[in-house]
């Protein structure tokens, strides 16, 4: 493709009274040291550094234009102004590859929890009804069954619009993904077609970043607005949220597509006569028919907690909007089990349980373990609730000492421990998150393996250890390197 009609096919915003120059492009770069010569280099911001102070490399390994919103016109005349460069980067991507979110059905999960196993349960029942699926999201990018590893929960638009094209050349119809906040606010998502955008909550996340929790809801919403009744696919597209939430209805005020709700209140999709244990749920949900009306269908699941209550509700939600029978929908639901890292169970030679959990949120966290508390109790267990956890380095701190005070509150025994430290002191995590805590049962263990092997030793039968914060991860980063550490291969040992 050359450079002109890229600009003109991407709709780009070219400052520049002309474009001086028409070559064929090689590739869309946004890295100086990946620059070859043909290629197109984007000075975006990232969070960390600045691509404006990389364009003399850029140019020194050949590349034939520069896109810029700040540089100045010292690299005349390669250099080409745009007013938001990331805008620009995600713009020429769609182009440049085709626009594959056109070619096929994309269906976009955003909320601070639940976004890994809504889109995993639709891309299951997908599955199961022999269509070709794409799954994007925080545990791997996947064609077909096929895994790609992945960095983010949202790659860069580039990487992004060649994995969707990837996707189309390999004969996928259907795509699932996660949507971050962070992929929205930096527009890594933008240009793409979406047919179905899912809601799940809004808690306090990611502040590190968003500063304020409204500016974290800003961010979720663009993925609402930016969908049209009918696309350009000229399908109908529908906004899909979960009404019990209290940011649910907001979200979806200004957007012009059809409105689903689901919950455990009113909603297009609701639930009554649930009962859980720890082997999985049973309850009846209540679903609109094609026609008018409604009807009730019984689900089972291996899934545990009323979170995944709500995560079914939306999955079925989005696959009834896909086309998927009712009947389909059930069986998959049925068959599916657990994400990894989600809620996986362990039972250890003790006869204690094993938890390994991704919670690492104040209401991840909260909602974990009210729900092996209401569990036990329901079946007059004895048993004591034991946690491990940590906090994250270099993220959000507020948080640290209101998931202490969770942690302590609902266990009977809490291991406060090292999570993925980064650049940060471990010891000194450890002390905001004690800093929440005002009485309680609680141990420091700042080695993670070491606080895991303590807490299986210690559980007896009955007792069940949620082992938090880092759930499929297989690392665990320190000072910008990632050590190995599996925390389900530290339960295993006591297997």
């Amino acid at each position: 493709m050359f450079f002109a009609e890229m600009i003109m096919k991407s709709g780009t915003n070219i400052l520049d009274s002309e474009i001086r120059l028409n070559f064929e492009v090689n590739r869309l770069r946004y890295n100086s040291k990946l620059v070859e010569p043909g290629d197109v280099f984007f000075a975006i911001r990232g969070l960390k550094t600045d691509g404006n102070k990389y364009i003399n490399d850029a140019i020194k390994n050949g590349a034939r234009a520069v896109i810029s919103d700040t540089a100045n016109g010292h690299y005349e005349p390669i250099i080409y102004h745009v007013p938001d460069c990331r805008k620009t980067l995600a713009e020429m991507s769609n182009a440049y590859y085709d626009f594959p979110s056109h070619k096929m059905k994309m269906t976009g999960v955003t909320g601070t929890n639940g976004k890994t196993t809504i889109s995993s349960i639709i891309n299951f029942v997908l599955e199961l009804n022999d269509k070709k699926t794409g799954l994007i999201g925080t545990n791997g990018n996947y064609i077909n069954k096929r895994f790609l590893k992945s960095e983010y929960t949202t790659p860069e638009s580039l990487e992004l619009n060649e994995l969707l094209d990837m996707m189309y050349k390999e004969g996928v119809e259907y795509v699932t993904m996660e949507v971050s906040s962070h992929a929205l606010a930096m527009k890594r998502v933008y240009g793409l077609e979406f047919d179905i955008a899912v809601f799940t909550n809004l808690t306090p996340e990611h502040l590190d970043f968003h500063n304020t929790i409204e500016e974290y809801f800003d961010a979720k919403k663009t993925l609402f607005d930016s969908m049209k009744k009918i696309n350009l696919k000229n399908n109908k597209t529908f906004a899909i949220y979960n009404s019990d939430d209290k940011y649910g209805r907001e979200i979806v005020s200004s957007s012009e597509s059809e409105r689903i709700s689901y919950g455990f209140g009113s909603s297009s999709y609701s639930i009554d006569n649930l009962d859980m244990t720890f082997d999985g749920m049973n309850f009846d949900m209540r679903v609109p028919l094609n026609g008018e009306g409604k009807s009730w269908i019984n689900i089972e699941t291996k899934l545990i907690g009323k979170f995944n209550v709500y995560n079914i509700l939306a999955a079925v939600a989005a696959l009834k909007s896909l086309g998927i029978k009712y009947d389909i929908i059930r069986q998959g639901i049925s068959e599916f089990a657990p994400v990894e890292g989600r809620f996986n169970q362990i039972r250890l030679s003790s006869g204690a349980i094993a938890i390994i959990d991704y919670s690492h949120t104040p209401d991840s966290l909260l909602k974990a373990l009210t729900t092996i508390k209401e569990i036990m109790e329901s079946g007059n267990s004895t048993g004591r609730i034991i946690t491990v956890f940590g906090c994250g380095g270099d993220r959000d701190k507020k948080k640290r000492p209101v998931m202490g005070e969770i942690a302590v509150k609902y266990s009977n025994e809490t291991i406060i421990t090292s999570d993925n430290p980064r650049t940060e002191d471990p010891v000194d995590i450890i002390e905001d998150i004690k800093a929440g805590i005002k009485s309680g049962n609680y141990k420091i263990e700042d080695n993670r393996e070491k606080a895991i092997e303590l807490a299986c030793k210690e559980a007896k039968e009955g007792d069940i250890i949620l082992v938090a914060g880092k759930g499929h991860e297989t690392y665990q980063e320190i000072m910008g390197i990632k050590y190995h550490l599996s925390d389900k291969e530290i339960v295993q040992k006591f297997i």
